[in-house]
C-alpha cells in the first residue's frame, strides 16, 4: 500500500473519508488556444461536456475545474477507472477531437482526504494531482493505492500494466505508478513525465553601450516582449523576468548564470543608438559550455521595434528546435500597439510600474497616461493605469477615489480589446478588491483559458479565491500558479499556508521548505527583494527557525520602514515569533500608511497570537467604524 496512505495520525481518520480523486488536464493547451482563437472557449466546454458525462454516469463529483483543468471524485476506484476510459475514449472518437489532436491526460489515486466546503484536501489529493502531471496527453496514471483497492473481479477485466516506482515532486518515497490501458486507446508512451523533458532558457534584460538613459527600459522591456512571446511556445520552459532580470549588472559569466537560474541556454543583447538609428545585437549562448549557439544584428528607426522583437524571438525559437507558429506571433502582436511613441511610454510605464513603489507607481501612471494620448485604442495601456491604482488603493493611506479609477481603467481595457487576457486580469484584480469575487473569478477565468501561461492569471485567481473563503481551490491555484513559473516563490508560500489553514499541515510544511529554498536563491540574486525577506521570514517562523526568522524581517525593515504590505506582514512574522509588542507595534503602523483590509485584520491566522490584546481590539473596532 503506498506510504502516504496513513500519514495522518489515527485520531484524524475517523474524520477523512477514503476517497479514489480523479485529476485531468489538456495536453498542450496553451498551443490549442492560440491555433483556435475564439473557437477555443468552444472546445472547453465540448472537453468538459466529456467529462461531465462520464462523472455523470459512474457516480463521480465535480468537485473543481479551472482551465482547462478537472478535479473529480469517486467512492470507488472502478468508478474512477471506468470513467477515465469512457472519457479517453471518447476523445480518440469524436471527430471534433481528431481534427485537433485532442489530448487528455489523466491522473488517479486512492487515499483518505479531509472534507471542506469547497471538496477535499490533504497529500492524497495532492499525490493525485502529481501523478496526472506525470501522464502524456491520452494517458491514464493510476497509482497502487487505486489498484489495490480494486475488487478482484473487476480487474480481470481491466489491464493495468506497471510502469515502476518514481519520485514525485514533494514525495519523499517513491510511488508505484500503472498504466491503464483502454481499448482503441494510444498505450506506447514514454516513462512518466518525473523530470521535465523541456529546455529552460533565461532572457537578459538587454543592456545599453552608451550612457544614454532611455536605453535601459528600452532593452528591459525589449526582453520581457520576448520572455512573453517565448514562453508561449510548449516544450521551452522560460525563466520568468523576476528571476532573470535580477542578475543585472552582477558581472557573471553566462556558464555562472546557467547554474544559478538551472537553464541550458541564455539570451543577452546591448541596444546602442546612432543618431535616429537603435542598433540591437543579440547572442543565444550555451550555459553549460559558453558556446555562442546563434547571433544576430539588427537596426531599428524606432518605428519596426515590435517587429524585430518577433523576428528575434522566431529565430532563437529555431536555434533552440522549436518554432513560432503564426498564431503564437499573433498572441504578441495583439498584445502591443503599432505605434512607436505610445510603445515608448508604455515600456517606461512598466519599469515604472515594476518598482511596486508608491513613487514608482505615480510615474508609471504619467508613462501610461502618455501611451494612451498617443494611441487611445491602447488597451494594455489602460490594463497597466488599472494594475496602478489598484497598487495604490492597497497601499495609500489616502485611497478614496482611487478604486474608481482602477474601475474605469479596466473596464476601458476590456472594451478596447475584448479578448486580450492581461486586460481580464487587470480587471478581476478590481472586482476583488471591491469584493465582487464571484465576477473577479468569472474574469480570471477567462484569461486563464484564453492564456494558459498567465502566471499572474492564476495566481490573482488564487488570491480572490482565498480572499472569498475558498482556501481548498486558492491551494490548488497557487499551485498551478508555480507550476507555470516554478521559480516563483509567492506562490508556492501562498499554497503552503492555504494548506496549513485547512488543515494539511504535514503538506504545508513540505511546500514552505521547497518554498523557502526559491526565496532563499531570489535573496541570492537580489538582497534587497523585501517580499523575497518577509515571505521567507514568515516561513522560518512556521519552520522552528526563529533567529533566521527574525533577522530576515529585520533586514526587511531596514530598507523599507514605511511600506504598508512589509508592516502588516512584518506584525504577522512577530505574532507568530510571540514578540506582542512588535507585533502590535508594526499592525498599528501598517494601518496608519495605508493598509487598511479589515478582512486581512480579522481573519488572518498568522495574527491569532495578538487577537485578544486590547490594542489589536481597538484598532479593529476603529477600522469597522471607519468602514461604517
Amino acid at each position: 500500500m503506498n506510504s502516504y496512505f496513513f500519514e495522518v495520525p489515527l485520531c484524524e481518520m475517523i474524520s477523512k473519508l477514503i476517497t479514489t480523486f480523479v485529476f485531468s488536464d489538456i495536453e498542450h493547451s496553451t498551443r490549442l488556444a492560440q491555433q483556435l482563437r475564439e473557437e477555443y472557449p468552444d472546445l472547453l466546454e465540448r472537453h468538459r461536456s466529456v467529462i461531465r458525462a462520464a462523472i455523470k454516469k459512474y457516480g463521480g463529483k465535480e468537485i473543481d475545474t479551472a482551465g482547462d483543468g478537472f478535479f473529480m471524485t469517486f467512492e470507488k476506484p472502478q468508478q474512477a477507472i471506468l470513467a477515465a476510459s469512457e472519457a479517453q475514449q471518447a476523445f480518440y472518437k469524436e471527430k471534433w477531437a481528431k481534427n485537433i489532436k485532442l489530448k487528455v491526460r489523466m491522473g488517479i489515486h486512492t487515499g483518505m482526504a479531509l472534507p471542506t466546503a469547497g471538496g477535499f484536501t490533504g497529500v492524497e489529493v495532492h499525490l493525485a494531482s502529481r501523478i496526472c502531471n506525470a501522464a502524456y496527453g491520452g494517458q491514464v496514471l493510476v497509482s497502487k493505492a487505486t489498484q489495490k483497492y480494486l475488487p478482484a473481479e473487476f480487474s480481470k477485466d481491466i489491464n493495468l500494466s506497471s510502469l515502476g516506482a518514481f519520485n514525485l515532486k514533494d514525495f519523499p518515497s517513491p510511488v508505484e505508478l500503472f498504466q491503464l490501458n483502454i481499448p482503441g486507446v494510444e498505450v506506447d508512451f514514454k516513462g512518466p513525465r518525473i523530470i521535465p523533458d523541456e529546455k529552460r532558457i533565461a532572457v537578459l534584460p538587454f543592456t545599453p553601450q552608451s550612457k544614454q538613459g532611455e536605453l535601459e527600459y528600452i532593452g528591459e522591456g525589449m526582453a520581457e516582449e520576448i520572455i512573453i512571446t517565448l514562453g508561449k511556445i510548449a516544450g521551452l520552459r522560460v525563466v520568468s523576468r523576476s528571476a532573470s532580470f535580477a542578475l543585472k549588472d552582477k558581472g557573471l559569466e553566462v556558464t555562472q548564470i546557467g547554474k544559478k537560474l538551472n537553464v541550458s541556454s541564455v539570451l543577452e543583447g546591448r541596444v546602442r543608438m546612432i543618431g535616429n538609428q537603435l542598433i540591437i545585437r543579440v547572442e543565444l549562448i550555451d550555459a553549460e559550455t559558453g558556446l555562442n549557439i546563434w547571433s544576430g544584428k539588427y537596426n531599428s528607426g524606432g518605428q519596426d521595434l515590435l517587429q524585430i522583437i518577433e523576428e528575434i524571438s522566431q529565430e532563437v525559437g529555431e536555434a533552440l528546435n522549436y518554432e513560432l507558429d503564426e498564431q503564437q506571433l499573433e498572441a504578441t502582436q495583439q498584445r502591443q500597439t503599432h505605434n512607436a511613441e505610445a510603445y515608448d511610454y508604455y515600456l517606461r510605464g512598466r519599469r515604472f510600474y515594476l518598482q511596486f513603489s508608491n513613487r514608482g507607481m505615480d510615474l508609471a501612471l504619467i508613462m501610461f497616461q502618455k501611451a494612451i494620448e498617443a494611441d487611445e485604442h491602447y488597451a494594455l495601456a489602460f490594463a497597466g493605469m488599472a494594475d496602478c491604482y489598484s497598487y495604490q488603493f492597497q497601499h495609500k493611506a489616502d485611497s478614496q477615489g482611487i478604486i474608481q479609477q482602477a474601475e474605469e481603467a479596466s473596464k476601458r481595457g476590456i472594451e478596447l480589446s475584448p479578448t486580450l487576457p492581461e486586460a481580464h486580469v487587470s480587471r478581476g484584480i478590481v472586482l476583488s478588491l471591491q469584493g465582487k469575487f464571484k465576477e473577479a473569478e468569472e474574469s480570471f477565468r477567462y484569461a486563464i483559458e484564453r492564456d494558459p501561461t498567465l502566471f499572474l492569471g492564476w495566481y490573482h485567481y488564487g488570491r480572490t479565491c482565498f480572499a472569498a473563503g475558498k482556501i481548498d481551490k486558492a491551494a490548488r491555484l497557487f499551485e498551478q500558479a508555480n507550476r507555470v513559473e516554478p521559480e516563483d516563490y509567492q506562490s508556492i508560500l501562498l499554497a503552503a499556508q492555504s494548506y496549513d489553514d485547512i488543515g494539511s499541515k504535514e503538506l504545508a510544511r513540505r511546500l514552505r521548505r521547497r518554498g523557502v529554498e526559491i526565496a532563499e536563491k531570489r535573496l541570492e540574486l537580489n538582497p534587497g527583494d523585501t517580499r523575497a525577506l518577509y515571505m521567507a521570514a514568515n516561513t522560518l517562523a512556521f519552520l522552528d527557525q526563529p533567529e533566521k526568522s527574525f533577522a530576515l524581517i529585520q533586514r526587511a525593515l531596514a530598507l523599507e520602514p514605511d511600506d504598508s504590505m512589509l508592516l502588516y506582514n512584518a506584525a504577522c512574522v512577530y505574532a507568530l515569533l510571540g514578540m506582542t509588542a512588535e507585533a502590535l507595534n508594526c499592525a498599528e503602523r501598517a494601518y496608519e500608511v495605508g493598509l487598511t483590509w479589515l478582512g486581512w485584520y480579522e481573519n488572518d491566522s498568522n495574527l491569532d497570537s495578538i487577537r485578544e490584546e486590547p490594542r489589536f481590539k481597538a484598532l479593529i473596532e476603529k477600522m469597522r467604524k471607519e468602514k461604517g
